[in-house]
């Protein structure tokens, strides 16, 4: 998801229109897939990948989601004696129909009631991605719902391989987003110790310790090591060479200064052995409230990896969204906000290490908005406006990471 890795830097706010900001909070890129042996792409194991678009366009046609649910309802709900198909509500399509997001309407016969029931759906072509993973998604899903999350997080139905499709029940609630946007800002920050706690809980789930060879069988959940954390950073540099080359150098030197740090500090990194579940898209929009009660939703991007770093993404996209939803406001109270998250999270005063890792996942974060920001903004003035404010924030950001040094 991840559709949208929302920066901290107010370059959001200043330059793009409501339609781009919202486009980012979804993450639609994907890593290219390249050939070690050669350095190109591999055009032929991509397709071999993907699923035929013929089989995505069908979960958007009636007639025959009205067959397929009517073949499995019973194996979502046992105790339905009757389904009634009521209708799609295409949620997105993206370009090129690389995902779809819908959601489906029933009508279950349950003992002498009638049910209605909304399952939402996200199917995607490509079958093995970095980024926004449906069979991820799943379980992960799976195995919260089965822990001590079953309250918090949607309940899931099934993963179709065919049609690399998700299914699960649509959760009730709003999202902390839409409560920013119309000005309920003390309702939203209210919900921050609830956020940083379950942030908590999710990263006490210590996977890894005997399980991981079942969870992470054929790379179904990603393991994002430091392999992956440089094609993350290959990306970013495809994006602005693509669409802002007038940038590529001030990406790359950022991006030559964090793997001169990660050599330079390797001790203070994680061993994988003890990387925890994360979510890794982190924001006011993927937390929904219903009667004062926190649900969680997509887990696209879920991963083993640095606690951390989820931590990182919530800081960032927390300073971004105040700054661009309450601007006179964000700059008086954003300093006590982030102070609050951090205390709440360690509970203590954070080692250097721990702070080092934090500002260095913050500086990812940051090159990760930048190059979502330039390859939805169409005004090449606007570009070099963000591009500027991209290199005051990230020289910033340096200052304070070499002050744990």
């Amino acid at each position: 998801m991840s559709f949208g890795q929302l920066g901290e830097f107010p370059l959001a706010s200043h330059f793009l229109s409501i339609k781009n900001f919202h486009a980012l909070l979804k993450n639609i890129f994907c890593p290219l897939i390249i050939n070690r042996n050669t350095g190109k792409n591999n055009k032929d194991m991509m397709k071999r990948k993907r699923i035929p678009f013929k089989k995505i366009k069908k979960l958007l046609d009636p007639d025959f989601i009205n067959k397929f649910f009517n073949k499995r309802y019973r194996r979502y709900y046992k105790e339905a004696k009757g389904c009634r198909f009521l209708g799609i509500k295409k949620i997105k399509r993206f370009a090129g129909g690389k995902s779809i997001s819908a959601s489906y309407f029933l009508k279950l016969k349950i003992g002498k009631e009638e049910k209605i029931k909304i399952i939402d759906g996200r199917a995607r072509q490509r079958l093995f991605t970095d980024e926004n993973n449906p069979q991820r998604h799943y379980l992960v899903l799976k195995h919260l719902y089965t822990k001590n999350f079953s309250r918090e997080v949607p309940r899931p139905l099934d993963y179709q391989k065919p049609y690399n499709l998700l299914l699960y029940e649509e959760v009730e609630g709003e999202a902390l987003q839409q409560k920013l946007m119309r000005g309920e800002i003390s309702f939203v920050l209210s919900f921050i110790p609830k956020i940083v706690f379950w942030l908590r809980k999710l990263h006490r789930e210590n996977l890894l310790k005997g399980r991981l060879a079942a969870l992470e069988g054929s790379n179904r959940i990603l393991l994002r090591d430091k392999k992956v954390e440089a094609k993350e950073m290959r990306h970013a540099l495809f994006l602005t060479k693509k669409f802002y080359p007038q940038g590529t150098l001030s990406v790359k030197k950022v991006v030559e200064k964090l793997n001169k740090l990660r050599r330079k500090k390797k001790n203070w990194f994680l061993e994988k052995e003890n990387y925890a579940l994360c979510h890794y898209d982190v924001h006011f929009g993927n937390f929904l409230t219903s009667d004062r009660q926190l649900k969680v939703i997509d887990f696209s991007d879920a991963c083993f990896y640095d606690p951390l770093a989820d931590l990182a993404c919530f800081l960032v996209q927390t300073e971004s969204m105040l700054e661009y939803y309450q601007r006179k406001k964000a700059k008086i109270i954003l300093p006590r906000i982030k102070n609050q998250i951090i205390n709440l999270y360690f509970k203590r005063q954070p080692e250097r290490r721990e702070i080092f890792r934090l500002k260095y996942f913050e500086i990812r974060r940051l090159v990760s908005m930048f190059t979502s920001l330039i390859f939805v903004e169409g005004e090449e003035k606007n570009k070099k406006l963000m591009l500027d404010d991209f290199k005051k924030k990230i020289s910033l950001k340096f200052k304070q990471i070499e002050g744990t040094l």
